[in-house]
C-alpha cells in the first residue's frame, strides 16, 4: 500500500488498523515539521513488530534505512511504490515529484470535510459503497467492489426527495481486511470532477456533522 502527503489520515488508518511490519518513509518528508508530527503519530501507536525505514536515494540507488539512525544524504524523493521484502503488508509514504509551482496548502485538504452521521450507501459505477465523510470537493467511501486510482467513476448520493448525481476519479484507494469483518473491502477516497459546490455545501448541511474533521 502507498500513500503521498494528501492522503496522510488515510495512512494513519491503515497502519491503525493492519499493523504492518514495514513503514517506509520518504527521508526528505520525515524531515519536514509535517514529516515529523506523522512519525510522532506512528510511534504513539506502538505497534509491537512494526519498523518504521526511511527511504533515501544516494549515488544513484534507492536503499532503506532505520528511522532514529544516522541518515545518509538524499538526492531526491521517490516517485514510485517502494518494494520491500518483509513478512506481512508494507506501508509506503513518499513525495510526489513537484510538478509546477506548489501551493502553501499542498499536503492539506482544500476543503473541509464532514463526517457522515447517518449510514449512507451510495452508487459507484453500479456497486453500492457507504459514505463515511465529504466535502464539496471529495469523499470517502467504502466498498465491496475493487475501486483502482485514477479510475474514473460516476457517483449517486442518497438524499430524502431526490439523487445527487456526481462525476469523480479515484484519488486513493486500500483494500482492509478488519479482524471484527468477515468480508474484506476496499477503502477509497473520492474527488468530484464537476462543478456542485452548491449542491455538496446543503449536502452536507443535512447529512454530515457541524464541526469538520481534522485535516489528518
Amino acid at each position: 500500500m502507498w500513500f503521498s502527503e494528501s492522503t496522510l489520515g488515510a495512512a494513519l488508518d491503515s497502519i491503525r488498523m493492519n499493523h504492518p511490519k514495514v513503514i517506509a518513509v520518504d527521508a526528505a518528508f520525515a524531515e519536514r515539521p509535517q514529516g515529523q508530527t506523522f512519525l510522532s503519530r506512528i510511534e504513539a501507536l506502538a505497534i509491537r513488530g512494526s519498523a518504521i525505514r526511511l527511504v533515501v536515494r544516494t549515488n544513484g540507488s534507492w536503499a532503506t534505512t532505520p528511522y532514529g539512525a544516522a541518515q545518509p544524504a538524499t538526492t531526491e524523493s521517490p516517485s514510485v511504490t517502494v518494494a520491500a521484502a518483509a513478512a506481512g503488508p508494507v506501508a509506503v509514504v513518499y513525495r510526489p515529484p513537484v510538478v509546477g509551482a506548489q501551493t502553501k496548502t499542498a499536503g492539506t485538504r482544500r476543503a473541509s470535510r464532514f463526517k457522515v452521521l447517518e449510514s449512507l450507501n451510495a452508487v459507484v459505477e453500479e456497486g453500492r459503497a457507504n459514505l463515511v465523510n465529504i466535502s464539496i470537493l471529495g469523499a470517502q467511501v467504502v466498498s465491496v467492489s475493487a475501486l483502482r486510482p485514477t479510475q474514473k467513476v460516476q457517483i449517486v448520493l442518497p438524499d430524502a426527495n431526490d439523487r445527487v448525481h456526481l462525476a469523480a476519479h479515484v484519488a486513493w484507494s486500500m483494500f482492509e481486511r478488519p479482524e471484527l469483518r468477515t468480508d474484506p473491502f476496499y477503502r477509497v477516497g473520492m474527488e468530484f470532477t464537476d462543478a456542485a459546490r452548491d449542491i455538496l455545501e446543503n449536502y452536507c448541511k443535512r447529512h454530515c456533522s457541524q464541526d469538520p474533521l481534522p485535516s489528518y
